[in-house]
Parts: structure tokens; sequence; C-alpha cells
């Protein structure tokens, strides 16, 4: 049987710094050689002596646990790198499927979860974990058991070195459950797991924990909904113990962040449980998803939603990769790079800027590790005499330029631009030209101050052409052809003087009024219902009929409704028009209304006096104005009418029932208010009262 040589495993990057780089090319051509032959030995060798390769399953974990822990920086970078990883992959692959019994190192749960961590989106590590779950399924979940097991204890201790290592150990089996749901399943098995979580998530305060623990938690929950088996029971369980555990919907439960809040808040497990139970509905479920909803509403104020970064475009507006070094690119650095030479003059200004680089331009940071011989490895094997690159040709960004010619004697004029505003004249350009053509200048007064009437007169030049333009004019033009005359039209006068067309105008829009008050107060006393704010009222019969008759919106007719009563001239008004018509005999039968028109009245009326608090001090607006002969003590009439309703008419006198605000009063008690104050002030009010008569007379006493 063939025994191939062992593979040494990977060393760490701290020591992969300290190997030359032509040796470091050397040990990856040995592992590329080695790992080649055993994916070259035939398939009947490979089964026999795969179990006891103990030297490749030695490497194969070394290698992805610096690379899950380290990334590309793992090993030093190259051509070679990647044909390593990918011979790597494939040799795993080879263990895990064509062995008889392979290796139990590669079924560990943490070297699945250092290979998903290493290639997170490849859809070969997907089938080869399906695979392997189908081939090694109760070995995979004995060491899932372990980890659980491992994982509870180390939450459950107080050391933060223990807990650093749990949350590394929490966020493997995260990434290895949301590539292989099965493990999911498997971690959301039983409540002791749950409860851990749970429980550590109230006890620590850091975020990074929190947010391991629930991205575990997310992942266990949502892997219940994938694969071939959905436990969909299972993941409802879980939820109704974290409700419990939490207190929902009882009323002594305390607003917190809590696993579960955090959970239902910054991810979409509620959308992607309710899309499930959509498609197969569940009354417990459904009642589950609405109380938690509930609870999230609730919660939302100690939680925010998870996004995912954007990528972004890179829209090439970055520094350029391709430019020249030259000594400007470094002269910031020139007084920090001499700072350091004056100490240790063997060191040369390349060397001095990559450490200054290392250290973030901090001069004295790099004295002391030069002093302290405590430099990073991976500068001691650089040349410590290194300068700064100083290019064969210096580009000047700004190069100087002769200055241009004047336009005057440049060979050929520039271009210039033209638009539709070229042949407008400039009044500027025009007044202040010299030019003395008549047509294109603009001119101030006479242009040519010599000339006479006489000389204009004189002047026979073009005679025969201007003659025969006016004699042209005058045959256009002709006299029986009167234009209209708009000497009193509205646009030059304000107005028009002849209104009979607006007159009778007007007269027809006010008899169109009046027939449709009279159609809307006959409807009115018809059906007041009618005229409802309703959308029943609106959708009526009697409604529509209303409408197609009078033209006008449901909003006019009910305003016109709400407005009536409110008006009770206009409403009296209509009532008389609606009898007058309704009464015409057999003209109302024929259907012609009689109407009266309104006839103002033609007597003379005062005009109404207000006083300083804007009453009336004359009467009423009806009040006649002249007396009717004699006097009105000697006949019982007031001063203000002859129906004794004047201000202060005939009071006690032969007036009757006396006049004014006292009129309907008892004679004996206003007699007795006249009397009340007569005493203190005399005959002042009369006096007062004689005044206000002679102004509103005009002064003249009669």
């Amino acid at each position: 049987m063939t025994v191939l040589p062992p593979l040494a495993p990977l060393p760490p990057p701290e020591v992969q710094r300290s190997i030359p780089s032509q040796e470091w090319e050397l040990y990856i051509d040995a592992w590329v050689l080695l790992l080649g032959a055993r994916l070259e030995t035939p398939e009947s060798v490979f089964k026999v002596s795969a179990p006891k390769d103990e030297s490749a399953v030695l490497f194969l974990a070394s290698f992805y646990h610096h690379l899950a822990k380290a990334g590309d920086a793992a090993f030093q970078p190259g051509a070679k790198a990647k044909t390593l990883r990918n011979l790597c992959f494939l040799l795993t692959r080879r263990f895990l499927l064509e062995a008889k019994e392979p290796p139990s190192g590669l079924l560990e749960w943490t070297y699945l979860s250092e290979i998903c961590c290493c290639y997170p989106s490849s859809s070969a590590l997907k089938k080869l974990l399906s695979d392997a779950w189908d081939k090694h399924e109760d070995v995979i979940i004995s060491s899932l058991e372990k980890g659980k097991a491992v994982i509870i204890k180390q939450l459950s201790s107080s050391d933060a070195t223990t807990i650093s290592k749990a949350t590394a150990d929490t966020r493997l089996l995260t990434i290895l459950a949301s590539l292989l749901p099965a493990c999911g399943h498997v971690l959301m098995a039983g409540s002791d797991f749950l409860d851990t979580l749970a429980e550590a998530y109230q006890m620590y305060k850091r975020e990074d924990v929190r947010k391991c623990l629930v991205a575990n938690i997310y992942v266990g929950l949502t892997s219940l909904l994938k694969g071939t088996k959905p436990n969909l029971t299972l993941l409802l369980d879980q939820l109704f113990g974290l409700k419990a555990s939490v207190g929902v919907g009882t009323p002594n439960v305390k607003m917190e962040p809590t696993l579960l809040s955090d959970v239902i808040c910054s991810s979409d497990l509620l959308a992607r449980l309710e899309r499930y139970l959509a498609a197969q509905p569940q009354k417990r479920g459904q009642d589950l998803v609405s109380s938690l909803r509930a609870y999230q509403y609730e919660s939302k104020p100690f939680h925010h939603r998870y996004q995912k970064p954007k990528k972004r475009i890179d829209k090439g507006k970055g520094r350029a990769s391709d430019l020249p070094v030259s000594e400007e690119l470094h002269a910031h650095r020139m007084s920090l790079i001499s700072q350091i030479q004056d100490l240790f003059p063997d060191l040369g200004s390349g060397y001095i800027v990559r450490l200054l680089d290392f250290y973030g331009d901090n001069p004295e940071t790099i004295i002391a590790h030069l002093l302290d011989a405590s430099i990073p490895a991976e500068f001691q094997h650089l040349d410590k005499t290194e300068q700064l690159p100083i290019p064969s040709t210096q580009s000047d960004p700004l190069p100087p330029k002769s200055t241009p010619p004047p336009p005057s004697s440049s060979p050929e004029p520039l271009s210039t631009r033209k638009n539709i505003f070229d042949k407008d004249m400039d009044l500027a350009e025009l007044a202040n030209s010299d030019q003395t053509n008549t047509n294109n200048n603009l001119r101030f007064g006479r242009a040519n101050q010599s000339l006479t009437a006489d000389d204009i007169l004189a002047d026979r030049t073009n005679h025969t052409a201007q003659k025969a333009a006016i004699l042209s004019a005058l045959a256009t033009f002709d006299s029986d052809d009167d234009e209209r005359d708009d000497t009193y039209d509205v646009a030059d006068v304000g107005g028009t003087i002849d209104a009979t067309d607006e007159t009778a105008a007007t007269e027809t829009d006010r008899k169109s009024a009046d027939e449709l008050d009279l159609t809307l107060l006959r409807a009115y006393k018809s059906n007041p219902a009618s005229f409802s704010r309703d959308s029943a009222t609106r959708r009526s019969q009697p409604r529509a009929s209303l409408l197609r008759e009078t033209g006008l919106t449901n909003e006019a007719i009910e305003g016109w409704a709400v407005m009536l009563p409110r008006d009770p001239k206009r409403l009296s008004r209509l009532e008389d028009k609606l009898a007058i018509s309704a009464g015409g005999g057999s003209s109302s039968a024929s259907g012609v209304g009689l109407s009266q028109p309104n006839l103002p009245s033609t007597s003379y009326r005062r005009t109404r006096a207000l006083g300083v608090d804007g009453e009336s001090e004359s009467g009423t607006e009806g009040e006649i104005s002249h007396y009717q002969g004699g006097s009105s003590r000697g006949r019982g009439l007031g001063r203000g009418g002859p129906n004794g309703r004047g201000r202060g008419s005939g009071r006690g006198r032969r007036g009757g029932t006396g006049g004014g605000a006292s009129g309907d009063q008892n004679p004996t008690v206003s007699r007795q208010k006249k009397e009340e104050n007569k005493a203190s002030r005399a005959n002042h009010n009369r006096r007062q009262q004689r005044a206000k008569k002679v102004a509103r007379a005009g002064g003249m006493v009669g």
C-alpha cells in the first residue's frame, strides 16, 4: 500500500510573517503537490488510507481555522493561495463523501462552521453539507449536542474571557445553521438552549453579545420553516415559551428589551411566519402572530430594524492609483521624516514613510519602538535604507503658458453667436451714433437744422414715386365704407351710454331668478325633506327631478333651503308671489301666473339720523317727517307722526297712550319717572332735547 508523505499544519499568520517570501513559496508548492497526490489516489486505496491520514486532517483543520479567523490575511496572498483553497475544498469533499468512515475531526461542528465562514455563498458548499448530513447525520447531531452543552456552560459563567469564547462559538453555530437548516432544527430542539440564551440576553448588556444571540435565535427559528421537513409545531412551541417567559398579554408585563422583542423587532421573523400561515392556515399560529404583533408595536422604542448595508457603486471618483510617485506627495511628511532621521540617520526616507503609515504619522511612537527594538515583524525584513523614488520627469500641474496675442492681431476673427434679437435697434447705440442715415439712427430734434419748408417743397427728388404711393393709398380708400363709431365703447369710457340692451338683459335675469325661486319654494312647501343634506336624499327621485328642473347642483339647492328661513322678508315676498301666481283665475289655470312687481314708495321720508352709539335718534325709518297741519297736541297726535309713535310725542297730554319707549307703559308710572329727578336737574333735560331738535333743523329756530 502506498503511503503518502505527511502534511505539516498551516502556521499562524504571526509565524508566516517571519518566513522569507522565497521560502514561503516553496511551502505552498509542497502543500499543493501533496494535496494533489491525495486527490489523484485511486478510490479503492483512498477508502482504506483516509481514516488513518491524520496529517491531512490536521492540515485541513489548521487551514480553515486560520482562514476563518483572519480572512485573506491568514497567509500571504498570491495565485498559488487560490489554488491551495480549491484543493483543500476538494479534499474535504472526498473525505466526507467517498471514505467509508471519514475522520471524526472533519465531522465536528467547529470544522463545518469554519468551512462555512470561508465559503459563505457557495452553492457547492451547500450541496456538500446536505450530502454529508444525509450520510453522517448521527455523527453531526452528536457533535452539535456537545457544542450546545459547551455554549450553555460558557454563557452561565461570569468570566469575560469565557463570554467572549461563547460569543465566538455561538456565531459559528449561527453560520452553520444558515447554510444547513437541519442544524437549526437540532439547536431549537428542547428548551434549555433557548432559555439560556434568553437569560444571557438579560444578563449581558453589551451590544455585540446581544446581536450574536439574536442572530442565532433568528436563524434557528427560521430554519424550522426550511428544508424538506418544516417543523411549524416546534417553531410555535418555542415562540410560546419565549412569550410566556416574558409575560406577554399579562397585566404585570415589564416593558424592557428582551430576546423575544429584539428578534421580532429587528428581523422579519413575523413576516416569514405570516407568509407561511397564509399558505397553510392554522388558528393557533394566527393567534400567536396577532399577539406578537401587538408586543412588537409596544417594544419598537427599544430596538431598530437591522438593514443590510448597501453596496456602494464605484463611480471612479476615488484617488487615481496610476499617478507618478513624486516628492510633492510626501511634502507634508518631510518634517516628520527629518525628526526620525536626526536620531536614526541610517534609516531611509522610504522605510520611515512605511512606519508613518503604520503608526498614523506619530513620530514619537516610532522612535520609542525603534529604541525598544519592538518594531513589528513585517517591518524587520524590509530594506531599512529604502529611499523615496524620485521620478525622472516631474510634471507641473500648472505649466506656464505664453500670453495669447490680442484679438486684432489674430489672422481669423472669432465667430460671434447670433440670435433672433440681432436686428433689434439699441436706443443707446443709436443716440451715441455719429452716422447721418435718418432711416437707421435715432435723432432728437431736427435732423438738418438748415433745411426749411421751401427747400423741402422745392425738392423734387423721388417726387414721382411718392406721388404714386399717395395715389395708391387713396385708391384703396372707400369713402362710403363708414367705420363703426366706438366713441362710447366700454373699453374707452368705462361704461355704455345706451343701456337698453343691458337693462333688458338684467330684467330677463331677474325674471328667471324669480321663476327659479318660485320653483324651489313650491318643492320646499310640498316636500321639505327633499332638501336634506344626506346621501340618501341626494339619490332620491324628488331630488333628481329638482336637479333636472332647476339645473342647479345639490350644494346650491341645499344652501338655498338653509338660507331661506334666515331671511323672513324674502320668504314673505316669495310666498306672496306664489299666492298671486296660484290665485290668478283662468290665467293661472292655463299655466300663466300673475306677478305684481315691487312698487317702491314715492312719498318723502326723512333720512335716519344716527347718534354716537349708532342708534337712530329720529324714530323708525318709516316715520313721516312733516307735520300734517295744526298742533299735534290739540289733536292728540304725537310729534313724530299721526299715530303718536314719534320720539317723546304726547307724553301724558291728549296723545292717548303716549309715545316712544313709554307708549306701552302705565301713564302713572311714566309720570312718576318723569318727575323723579326733576328737583335735582330742573329742566336741563328739556333744554338738551330742544338743542338736538334745533341741530336737526339746521340751526334755524322757528
